[in-house]
């Protein structure tokens, strides 16, 4: 990336440039912001272009082809990586803006890095997805819950036999254990599938999920599984299998 200046030279992603079958030292044709058509030589390949972008220009190639002549954003490199006294290494990045630059300790005032996404979008998508999964679990919940119901007659069944009421709490606990056991296995495996496929081909990384959301997840299908069976069990519904027999 040394050789990222003039006027003729652009640096590409190595994904766009695998797909645009160009190299270093090759020309590709680009149009820039205001329309002007160029065809800059590559100079550079690198990775991670999610975070960069597909294309870096040097500044001056695109000084007069932007709306804003002035920087937003310098990127300076500090501390023991650089093998500099990270005060001498901002004071060098700084030195092409102007002269009189006092380098101190940040304090909270000073710099304000607005989020890439607003608070009121993030408030959409968390009310988004909670009623998204809100209608899962319910749908679950009912689900469970009729099928419970339904096999009254087994349970009654179960106690005319001899079969004692912890005897069927235990087997619906279990039940229950499956159903919730299968599930996280089976939704695991689904959306590991095309959340893998997507984080490779655009990261080169496969997909990571805090344990402690995943926690939240299973604990929620539990949660979810226990309504669907055990309180439908426990209720006048299904007093056959927790209720004491009659006479």
């Amino acid at each position: 990336l040394d050789r990222l200046t003039g006027r003729d030279a652009v640096a590409v992603g190595a994904d766009r440039a695998k797909s645009l079958d160009v190299g270093p030292g090759d020309r590709v044709a680009l149009r820039l912001g205001d329309g002007t058509r160029v065809e800059p030589r590559i100079v550079a390949v690198y990775e991670h272009e999610l975070g960069l972008g597909e294309f870096l220009f040097p500044r001056e190639a695109l000084a007069g082809h932007v709306s804003a002549a002035r920087d937003q954003v310098v990127l300076i490199r500090t501390g023991a990586a650089s093998g500099a006294d990270p005060a001498a290494a901002v004071r060098e990045a700084l030195a092409p803006y102007g002269g009189g630059v006092t380098v101190r300790a940040a304090t909270g005032d000073d710099v304000a890095i607005a989020p890439p996404v607003s608070d009121g979008d993030n408030a959409m998508i968390v009310i988004g997805v909670g009623v998204i999964g809100g209608f899962a679990l319910l749908a679950v919940v009912s689900t469970l819950a009729l099928i419970t119901i339904g096999r009254r007659g087994e349970f009654r069944l179960l106690r005319m036999v001899g079969t004692g009421r912890r005897q069927l709490r235990r087997m619906l606990v279990l039940e229950t254990g499956l159903v919730t056991f299968a599930g996280l296995v089976i939704g695991t495996a689904v959306a590991a599938v095309p959340l893998t496929a997507f984080a490779v081909s655009m990261a080169g990384t496969a997909p990571y999920l805090p344990p402690a959301h995943y926690g939240v997840i299973a604990g929620a299908v539990a949660l979810a599984a226990a309504a669907g069976t055990l309180v439908p069990g426990a209720s006048a519904g299904g007093r056959f299998v927790l209720g004491r027999r009659a006479g």
